[in-house]
């Protein structure tokens, strides 16, 4: 009896409601999920960075991560500084995830959300190194703080392992017909 039908490219979860909020949970946790896979593989290139290439211990960037909230000047090897840079990591990939999310529908293919993965990763190296680093949180850019170059390929490997959990968001569901 007089139902509407959704437009053909709305994407609208089975059992859900159409609308302006129709997805957002599930897009979210793409991006959570997304944010957290590839803050751990940036994490875990960062650690082996440190150990092979710095003769530092592998829990160095998680030290770097801590002066986010410490203030320390020079960042301190505890226990307690190595949880505080693994939750600030977490928490902002999975924040960076979720902001992903809200350019994927702006990159239609492949080849755009490949594109869109790396200039969003050399985009959070700007902001969070250079910009952030330079006025806030100085340890970034300290001589002794991350290596720059390495940072570039680091956030550029971030964007880029976000992509595969958007390769098929991309495309619109067609709703059936009612």
């Amino acid at each position: 009896m007089g139902q509407r039908s959704r437009p053909a490219d709305t994407v609208v979860a089975e059992g859900q409601a159409p609308g302006l909020l129709a997805g957002l949970g599930q897009t979210f946790t793409r991006g959570v999920v997304a944010g957290l896979f590839a803050g751990l593989l940036f994490l875990l290139s960062q650690m082996g960075w440190a150990v092979e290439n710095l003769d530092k211990p592998a829990i160095a960037p998680l030290l770097d991560m801590s002066t986010v909230f410490s203030r320390d000047e020079l960042p301190a090897a505890t226990p307690e500084n190595a949880i505080i840079g693994l939750v600030t990591h977490l928490s902002l990939s999975m924040f960076f995830g979720i902001g992903f999310t809200m350019l994927v529908p702006l990159l239609r293919n492949t080849a755009l959300l490949l594109l869109g993965g790396l200039v969003f990763g050399l985009v959070l190296y700007v902001v969070n190194i250079q910009l952030l680093g330079r006025t806030v949180f100085e340890w970034f850019t300290n001589p002794n703080g991350p290596p720059q170059i390495a940072e570039i390929f680091f956030h550029a490997e971030f964007g880029l392992l976000l992509v595969p959990f958007f390769i098929g968001a991309a495309q619109r569901v067609r709703a059936p017909a009612a």
